[in-house]
């Protein structure tokens, strides 16, 4: 996450010492200067992190229409259970960046994944705009932040929440519309991964109906000959060669092509890691056809074996996914 140096147009203004805007201010200057004192007398890091992780899970559970409330409320009791170790580390991470600049992750559990997961890790500040004091209430205010998410591959306003002490003093206790943000987030890592899985689906059907085939064939060509017979060895190495191992190839290719969301990784590592068995398990076999060698007919059906049991590993996680 890059620095907030987004107040130093406002440098050149008049700012007195008890307003929004000088909370704000301060909260640049103390991560440019690495002042943490400076920084916890502007900010309340308890109750901003609070809020945020609260905004976080309901942003989750929000963009999950299908699970029933009883689903969503047995998701929160869980993830009740890791707010306080999360938060701990938070706090700890927020320290160390406005002390070093550097959030340690190595040193706080779990803080890299939740970056990501909030779509925080990659975004950029660019302004602080309509810093107004609440109407209502003389005692809070409100600024929006504006930030540009990459994912988003647009701008979005946090709407920071400012709240006035009993020494005049303001700090920044909450973003008010941190539900929204992680809900948008999530919903297009929701959108991404479906149409991920819908067009690999496509991809795969469709390059079965040509192994299919290929199996047809191999069963028409073993039952006019023999594997003694030169012409078989040949029809067959000919067919393995080429539309099978063309047909994977290609597979893989047009596999390889698609957006992969983070989240269907490890599904699309297992496609690749398929086509590449059968690739080798056809270069194997077509070697087999010339050199007979029952090592080399061995290592064919080891790879066929393990690209059957990936098969079945990737059908059933592909659905645990679209369900």
């Amino acid at each position: 996450m890059r620095h907030w140096h987004w107040l130093s147009a406002a440098a050149a203004t008049i700012i007195f010492t008890d307003t929004p805007d000088y909370a704000l201010k301060t909260v640049s200057q103390s991560i440019e200067k690495h002042d943490v004192k400076n920084f916890h007398r502007v900010v309340n890091v308890d109750s901003l992190l609070d809020s945020g992780y609260d905004g976080f899970i309901d942003g989750l559970t929000a963009v999950d229409g299908g699970a029933t409330p009883e689903a969503k409320e047995a998701i929160k009791n869980f993830t009740q259970m890791l707010r306080s170790p999360m938060i701990l580390s938070l706090k700890a991470a927020l320290d160390s960046y406005v002390a070093t600049g550097d959030f340690k992750p190595e040193e706080n559990v779990g803080l890299t994944e939740l970056l990501e997961r909030t779509g925080l890790s990659g975004i950029e500040v660019r302004d602080v705009k309509n810093i107004q004091i609440n109407d209502a209430n003389d005692n809070e205010a409100f600024a929006d932040v504006i930030i540009f998410q990459p994912e988003l591959e647009r701008e979005f306003p946090l709407q920071i929440v400012l709240s006035r002490g009993k020494d005049d003093q303001w700090q920044i206790t909450r973003v008010q519309n941190f539900q929204e943000y992680v809900a948008q987030i999530s919903q297009l890592r929701r959108t991404q991964l479906e149409d991920y899985l819908v067009k690999s689906a496509e991809i795969n059907a469709k390059h079965d109906t040509v192994v299919r085939e290929a199996e047809k064939k191999y069963s028409t060509i073993l039952s006019i000959g023999t594997l003694g017979q030169d012409k078989t060895r040949a029809d067959l190495k000919e067919l393995f060669s080429g539309s099978f191992k063309q047909d994977w190839e290609t597979r893989k290719q047009e596999l390889f092509n698609l957006h992969v969301p983070k989240d269907a990784l490890h599904l699309h590592n297992i496609y690749i890691k398929i086509c590449d068995l059968w690739i080798d398990a056809a270069q194997d076999y077509v070697k087999w056809l010339d050199d007979n060698n029952a090592l080399t007919i061995k290592s064919a059906e080891d790879k066929i074996h393990q690209a059957q049991n990936l098969s079945m590993e990737a059908a059933a996680l592909a659905k645990r996914m679209t369900s």
